[in-house]
């Protein structure tokens, strides 16, 4: 029997089209790239597929006046997020996360035997908003440790995956607001929908953009041990014996640092600095912390500054730029630079020159 479909068309409704067209297509790409992160791309491609499959049923509803069945994808698009951030980060992904696919799965159930659960989009939205606030945990903790573990932190950041945790906490504030207002105006609802087809457009080629353009694979784990395992290490007894011990450590660290010029070699992280002076890297990570009160990578700063102070008052100052002498110190970035410098000094390094030449 033929079926004809009546399509009604409007502006919105190519949008989206267009971002149910790009996310197929970024998902297509996404799984046939040579990145040095395919394994995370799948997981990336997988949420991108969900996503257009949410926006093909917002097409399907708006604009084919007929009923078409199609995969229910709204709690399956949240989870690959987080597992893409955890195959990025090369963390282990928890045997627990696979449980979080089974929410979907009971959609999808339920979904092709036709019960009407309207509830149901309510533990929907609580079980979405509770991914987004592990994965805003996820990266919070991610954070910490690449402090803790780089003395350049370029590139390195997750910081484009929170906007998009924010848009999708946006998507679901309105869609409350949606379910609330339309009880009592079925013309709002609309305004609601627009504002999610816009977001949801910018949103997709944000992932496009940003998922092609991450540079920083991070081939290993931070740390070789794993935190539990170092839980006890960080909550020794202080007594004044140990206190004594741990600054004569951090004291040795310091000169051994100073003696190789490590601090020299922009790429300088925890493990490189452990091979050197044959200590566990969460033991040096714990001594910086405790006995400077800063993470790794404002303590190898600290030192490049104190380096391109000495710089400036050599022969080379006459033969390089300020930049130039900065990265004789080991820095790789001028922003990171000027903002260290300026925290550190409380001035910019211009300044400092002037005041330099003043005082001579």
């Amino acid at each position: 029997m033929h079926h004809s479909f009546q399509l009604e068309l409007n502006f919105f409704s190519l949008i989206d089209i267009l971002t149910a067209s790009m996310t197929f297509m970024l998902g297509v790409l996404f799984l046939l790239s040579k990145s040095e992160n395919k394994k995370a791309n799948v997981y990336l491609a997988a949420m991108l597929c969900c996503l257009g499959c949410e926006v093909l049923d917002v097409i399907t509803e708006s604009i084919v006046n007929e009923n078409i069945i199609l995969l229910q994808t709204s709690l399956f698009t949240i989870p690959f997020l987080l597992l893409y951030i955890h195959q990025t980060m090369n963390s282990a992904i928890k045997l627990w996360y696979v449980f979080l696919f089974g929410a979907g799965i009971i959609q999808n159930i339920i979904f092709y035997l036709g019960v009407d659960v309207h509830e149901f989009i309510y533990i929907e939205y609580l079980f979405n908003l509770s991914i987004l606030v592990l994965i805003l945990f996820v990266i919070r903790k991610h954070r910490e440790m690449v402090n803790n573990f780089y003395s350049d932190l370029e590139y390195k950041s997750l910081h484009w995956i929170k906007a998009i945790v924010y848009v999708f906490f946006t998507f679901h504030v309105l869609w409350i607001l949606e379910d609330i207002v339309a009880i009592q105006n079925d013309l709002i609802p609309d305004y609601f929908s627009t504002i999610s087809s816009i977001l949801t457009f910018f949103m997709v080629f944000w992932i496009g953009h940003n998922g092609f353009s991450q540079s920083e694979t991070f081939k290993q784990r931070l740390f070789f041990r794993d935190e539990k395992e170092n839980h006890e290490d960080e909550v020794k007894h202080e007594d004044t014996e140990k206190l004594k011990e741990d600054q004569t450590e951090y004291e040795n660290l310091c000169q051994h640092i100073k003696k190789q010029r490590l601090f020299a070699n922009p790429k300088l992280n925890l493990r490189v600095l452990s091979e050197s002076v044959k200590m566990n890297e969460k033991e040096i990570s714990r001594l910086i912390n405790q006995q400077s009160n800063q993470n790794f990578y404002q303590f190898i700063n600290h030192f490049r500054i104190e380096e391109f102070k000495i710089l400036l008052n050599s022969p080379k100052a006459s033969q390089l730029t300020l930049l130039g002498l900065a990265e004789e110190a080991g820095f790789n970035s001028k922003s990171t630079f000027y903002k260290t410098f300026k925290s550190q000094e409380g001035i910019t390094p211009k300044q400092y020159e002037m005041l330099l030449k003043k005082s001579e």
